[in-house]
């Protein structure tokens, strides 16, 4: 590698890192508490050796029901250690992995251009910025794919295994790439050189596979096939037809088919990619802007056919792996998501790369100006759109109730926002013994989250005001609906605070009965 190649590549990555850190405990405003549990139950091993359920040193953490491949949890153990439990310490694992892939995406295609788009890249960047086990998912995929063309299939072979230790989209997503790896690669394959691996992978994956019976609730619940039509709208499609199909136009598989076909498509669209990212979710988008930069559409084509006209394993491998990494999406219950389809984000840079590496004089310059404007919109402009689905209003509330708390015999938090109990264990540092002895965890009858009650004095539940304005000894936090405004009059009333999102709506209310 050249001297002047290595200084580039060295300021690539401190571009990326810069651009994955930089607030990265407030960009995104707010914590979802998916990324608090991850965190939570990093400290709960921490000082106990055992996870928020109390189980010891598991590989598949339980979290209100749900149930996520361990990975994450322990990468953040030593960082939590060292930096407290908050949101920079919960998010930085994510953040450190998206940049570490800049660098193996280099070894993997030896071209500075398509680091340096990765290294931009909004999508890799968004999901950098939170507690996204599909981020490492996303670098361990690239590892494995480079060990395997160096033909190291050892360590493939635990790259790949460790994918399932870390987001359960792998289950589906790993053996597609590992199978259009050895299809294309099938020539170069020493079948004895695979027995140690495939052993290896086997250890890997063992723990994970005893326990997937328990685990597939959650799988059953994001699958397409577990949302059918009801029989009355099939009922009112056969009325037409006299109450029969004759030619099975009108079967469910079709109707599912279609569905399939429409997601998947949804994927590749230049909405998705270019203008919106993930319209059915502000979580895993960013506002007014796609996944890649808007000239990427230049470079991408270009991109493509350069690579079509080469038409050798590349090729094969990069074309295979776009059209593979859309299938966990297509096949869940959302109409687009950013997160499964998180794979296609490699591929796609990689065409890109190759684009721009034709184009780099004329290009370089605007796409440095997108960035800009995506940093403005990022960084800026952002809390003031996605503030609500970040759940903003969480942690300002529970601090501004902090200091009361021992004043109060029993504390009452609405559960409107979703799982405020994992909120009150992170913000609050709960000691995890105290909760693992006192938690009611309601199981969901359908497989999905289930949701906790109560545990110490603290109760999470809709609030009923007109028949607990009479209580005593008594803190509420509440939105509107909870708490109105116009009913806060109660003689032993004591106003705590009032917590708004950045647009000035309001979130959540504080308020205590002596």
């Amino acid at each position: 590698m050249k001297k002047s190649s290595l200084v580039i590549l060295f300021f690539i990555i401190l571009l990326g890192l810069g651009l994955r850190l930089y607030r990265l405990d407030s960009r995104p405003l707010g914590f979802t508490w998916d990324e608090a549990a991850l965190g939570y139950n990093a400290y709960s091993l921490i000082k106990t050796g055992r996870d928020e359920y109390g189980k010891i040193m598991p590989i598949v953490f339980k979290s209100f029901g749900d149930y996520k491949p361990g990975l994450y949890v322990y990468f953040s153990v030593p960082i939590i250690k060292i930096f407290g439990l908050n949101e920079f310490s919960t998010r930085l694992p994510s953040a450190v992995f998206g940049a570490l892939t800049i660098v193996v995406l280099y070894l993997l295609m030896r071209n500075l251009a398509v680091s340096f788009l990765f290294a931009i890249n909004p999508w890799s960047i968004h999901f950098s910025r939170g507690a996204w086990e599909a981020n490492i998912f996303v670098f361990l995929l690239v590892l494995g794919v480079l060990t395997f063309l160096k033909k190291k299939y050892l360590l493939t072979a635990l790259f790949f295994g460790l994918t399932f230790w870390t987001y359960q989209g792998a289950k589906m997503f790993t053996p597609l790439l590992m199978l259009l790896l050895i299809f294309i690669y099938r020539n170069e394959l020493n079948i004895k050189k695979l027995i140690a691996p495939m052993i290896l992978g086997f250890v890997i994956l063992l723990p994970i596979l005893l326990g997937f019976s328990t685990q597939s609730g959650r799988l059953k619940v994001f699958s397409v096939f577990s949302y059918a039509r009801s029989s009355e709208v099939v009922a009112n499609i056969l009325k037409a037809d006299n109450g029969r199909d004759l030619f099975g136009f009108h079967a469910e598989i079709i109707d599912q088919i279609r569905g399939i076909a429409h997601r998947y498509l949804n994927h590749l669209s230049p909405k998705y990619l270019f203008f919106t990212g993930d319209w059915s979710n502000l979580r895993q988008s960013i506002p007014y802007y796609g996944y890649f930069h808007l000239p990427e559409i230049l470079t991408i084509l270009i991109g493509s056919v350069i690579l079509l006209r080469t038409n050798n394993q590349l090729t094969k491998l990069v074309l295979g792996w776009i059209l593979l990494a859309i299938v966990p999406s297509a096949l869940s219950r959302d109409i687009v998501s950013g997160v499964r389809s998180l794979p296609m984000v490699v591929p796609l840079i990689i065409l890109s790369g190759i684009g721009l590496s034709r184009l780099k004089v004329f290009l370089i310059p605007i796409i440095l100006l997108f960035l800009i404007y995506f940093c403005d919109l990022y960084f800026v402009h952002a809390p003031f759109f996605v503030a609500k689905d970040w759940l903003v209003g969480y942690k300002p509330a529970l601090l501004a109730a902090q200091p009361f708390i021992d004043k109060y015999q029993k504390i009452v938090m609405t559960d409107v926002m979703g799982q405020p109990y994992i909120f009150v264990l992170f913000y609050y540092k709960i000691d995890p013994r105290l909760y693992q002895s006192s938690a009611k965890l309601a199981e969901s009858k359908n497989g999905d989250v289930g949701e906790v009650k109560t545990f110490d004095k603290y109760e999470f539940r809709r609030i009923y005001w007109p028949a607990e304005r009479g209580g005593t000894s008594t803190m509420f936090i509440g939105n509107e609906s909870d708490l109105p405004a116009q009913d806060m009059n109660p003689e032993n009333l004591i106003k705590i605070k009032d917590v708004y999102y950045p647009d000035k709506t309001h979130a959540l209310r504080v308020v205590a009965l002596q």
